[in-house]
């Protein structure tokens, strides 16, 4: 099993915030956040230092949880810190985006990093859709046109037009293409039926997050169904999993440290403004008619990343907890999230040593 360092870059005082979306910008103190990234970049060094295969950012907005709204961007940063690791865009939010600019960026940034990037592909939440005035219904078939396309566009050699339900370009000429031929390792995080079986006959990988272990390999065993019956074998790297970590030096130091972030409000619900609430609860109820629909959007938009701790205790029990996603759900990639509200730089720090000296290289014998 590899690992990923997840570069959240989140707001080091976002424990002291309400707990609503969208979080008012009066709560950003400058220097705060300038100190933060740099202390969020010093991170990702350190766990590309520690041996972590691959360090992966992420599309949010308008909250300080994860300050990466363009993730390209981070990456382009990271990939100046950090010259061995992947560097993992998990992912661009493809139906917030022009498609063009997607796969430019993506091409831009595989020739910045000599190769090294890894492209991700999610839809976005009910929240994200509020964010930038896209109607949630399209959601779905927004990606699916946006994944066609940039596939396209990444591996086209003469231009071409497109005419699709959602985008539509008289010329496509992306430059520059990228380094790694066909394309770069690609990964879709759903937990859909439909976008799962879009991963497996395309060929690309598969991302899974904060399911348990049991529910993570309903999704993996579609997958690994559909990809045979597309006449391939995915490899380790093919299946990734993202969960949030906390470790310790023994599970009582773990669990008392997370009774002290319940305390201080880890835990809060998360609240919505009014009008994103009722949206949320169409699209809730939408999913809940029809039961293929397993995860992407709005069922899980008002879940709180604070409470979604996947992996907690010492290092034998994160060891043990890592291991029964790889048996269960064979998950070759495990991207962690160490930055959670409550916990500052030293502390992400400490954990992070702890983790490259205690587990990783237990986990990488998987």
């Amino acid at each position: 099993m590899k690992a990923s360092y997840f570069g959240s870059m989140g707001y080091s005082e976002r424990h002291t915030f309400p707990a609503n979306w969208p979080v008012p910008p009066s709560y950003l103190d400058p220097k705060t956040s300038v100190q933060d990234y740099q202390d969020g970049l010093e991170e990702c060094e350190f766990a590309e230092e520690l041996g972590f295969d691959w360090i992966s950012l992420s599309e949010h907005h308008y909250s300080g949880n994860r300050t990466t709204p363009n993730p390209a961007v981070m990456a382009a940063a990271v990939a100046e810190r950090c010259k061995k690791a992947r560097i993992a865009l998990m992912g661009q939010l493809l139906p917030l985006m022009n498609p063009i600019r997607a796969a430019e960026e993506i091409g831009m940034l595989d020739n910045m990093t000599g190769g090294r990037l890894v492209m991700g592909f999610m839809r976005s939440t009910i929240t994200e859709d509020q964010a930038y005035g896209i109607n949630p219904d399209e959601g779905r078939g927004r990606l699916m046109e946006a994944m066609d396309l940039v596939l396209k566009a990444l591996t086209e050699p003469q231009p071409f037009s497109w005419e699709g339900r959602y985008y539509q370009y008289r010329t496509v000429s992306v430059w520059p293409a990228p380094v790694q031929k066909p394309l770069p390792p690609a990964i879709v995080s759903t937990r859909s039926e439909d976008t799962v079986h879009y991963a497996a006959t395309h060929r690309l990988g598969l991302g899974v997050a904060y399911e348990p272990p049991d529910r993570a390999a309903k999704v993996t065993g579609w997958y690994h169904q559909w990809c045979r019956e597309a006449g391939w074998q995915p490899a380790k790297d093919d299946i990734l999993f993202r969960g949030a970590i906390y470790v310790a030096e023994t599970d009582q130091l773990a669990e008392k440290r997370m009774e002290e972030l319940k305390a201080g409000g880890f835990q809060r619900g998360l609240s919505l403004r009014p009008s994103i609430t009722r949206a949320v609860q169409g699209a809730r109820a939408a999913g809940e008619s029809n039961p293929h629909v397993v995860g992407d959007g709005g069922r899980n938009a008002a879940r709180d990343s604070r409470g979604l701790l996947t992996f907690i205790g010492s290092p034998d029990t994160v060891v043990k907890q890592l291991k029964e996603y790889h048996d269960q759900a064979g998950i070759g990639i495990v991207d962690l999230g160490f930055q959670q509200p409550g916990i500052g730089h030293k502390e992400v720090m400490k954990e992070l040593e702890l983790f490259g000296r205690e587990v990783l290289p237990r986990i990488k014998e998987f």
